[in-house]
């Protein structure tokens, strides 16, 4: 049995679930792990690319999707609060090099503490979680632009 595709109340309800959960993580969560961990929450995602593997602003920018202007304003707030560390690429002089530093990867590190925690207080099971997830990366597949 084929399921029937979304309707136009499916898509609505969808978008305002959408909103409410991206103001909650805004307004909430994002605030609270401003207040504890005394950082900007918009430098997280520099912050994650990092730990994740990320080198170079440019790897950052396009994997992340961050206009480079942005991505350098985030690498100079957040060299500034001692969290990253810049260097020559020893490998490519004309390129900068990225690196978390021991406070950088101690903030990431309490960052997903913190949103592990208040996941578990959703009472979503790990299944529930990894399936939301796959179908957000489905959905957002079919949402991409064509390139």
């Amino acid at each position: 049995m084929q399921e029937e595709p979304p309707t136009q109340e499916d898509c609505t309800e969808f978008m305002l679930a959408w909103r409410q959960f991206f103001h909650s993580m805004k307004h909430g969560m994002m605030r609270d792990i401003e207040r504890e961990l005394n950082i900007d929450a918009s430098d997280m995602p520099l912050l994650q690319a990092l730990h994740q593997g990320y080198v170079h602003p440019g790897e950052i920018s396009q994997g992340f999707g961050f206009p480079p202007p942005v991505v350098s304003q985030m690498i100079v707030r957040t060299v500034r609060q001692g969290l990253v560390s810049r260097e020559l690429d020893p490998e490519d002089s004309r390129r900068i090099r990225l690196n978390l530093t021991d406070t950088g990867k101690s903030v990431v590190q309490q960052a997903h503490h913190f949103l592990q925690s208040r996941f578990q207080n959703s009472k979503l099971s790990s299944a529930e979680l990894r399936h939301i997830s796959q179908e957000l990366l489905k959905l957002s597949e079919a949402l991409k632009e064509d390139t």
